[in-house]
């Protein structure tokens, strides 16, 4: 059940989120921006909830690889959850000092953790997603969302930060793809669990 809210909620949040943010669109859009943040932590906890138990029952099939895959996307979703923080903050440092916004994202350790977390995410997902298609209990199709959703979502999340915001679409067909398989995933688990 983890999994399908959770899964479910990430495209939610996605679909909220504003495609920018930039000082300007960070003040206009803020309820909008803590919404899909609130969405995103209670997504992601969910997810955290439901990988140990899907990981649990399909181990034996998904092999080392699916233990890679695992542990990465474990560690990439707790630094993406644990970093969601930045949308809570965000509005009040738009609000008193907008060069804070900039110098914030620009520090090397934040930097760093947003690096590792977000490679973490993508590089754990898309393994563990190729780990899925190789069991009997789930479908080949949601380890294929899974691994393909996850790099679109941040490569859309990225684009659009930096090129135009039409490239959100891609954040969101990729949240949709990664929220979708895990979802599928977990319906899967609940509805026929791994004997």
């Amino acid at each position: 059940m983890a999994l399908i809210v959770g899964g479910l909620l990430a495209v939610v949040a996605t679909a909220l989120h504003p495609s920018r943010e930039t000082t300007a669109s960070i003040l206009q859009t803020e309820p909008r921006l803590v919404a899909a943040h609130v969405l995103f932590t209670v997504a992601y906890l969910l997810v955290l909830l439901g990988l140990p138990g899907l990981y649990g029952a399909e181990s034996t099939r998904m092999g080392r690889l699916g233990l890679s895959g695992f542990l990465l996307a474990f560690m990439g979703t707790t630094l993406i959850a644990v970093s969601g923080d930045f949308g809570f903050i965000a509005p009040v440092l738009a609000a008193e000092s907008s060069e804070m916004i900039d110098a914030v994202n620009r520090y090397p350790p934040v930097v760093t953790v947003n690096a590792v977390a977000f490679a973490t995410f993508v590089v754990g997902f898309v393994i563990f997603g190729i780990a899925m298609t190789k069991t009997a209990t789930l479908t080949r199709l949601s380890g294929i969302l899974v691994a393909v959703g996850a790099p679109l979502q941040v490569f859309g999340f990225a684009t659009a930060q930096v090129f135009s915001s039409a490239l959100w679409t891609i954040a969101v067909l990729g949240s949709a793809a990664l929220g979708g398989g895990l979802a599928w995933a977990g319906y899967r688990m609940w509805r026929q669990p791994a004997v």
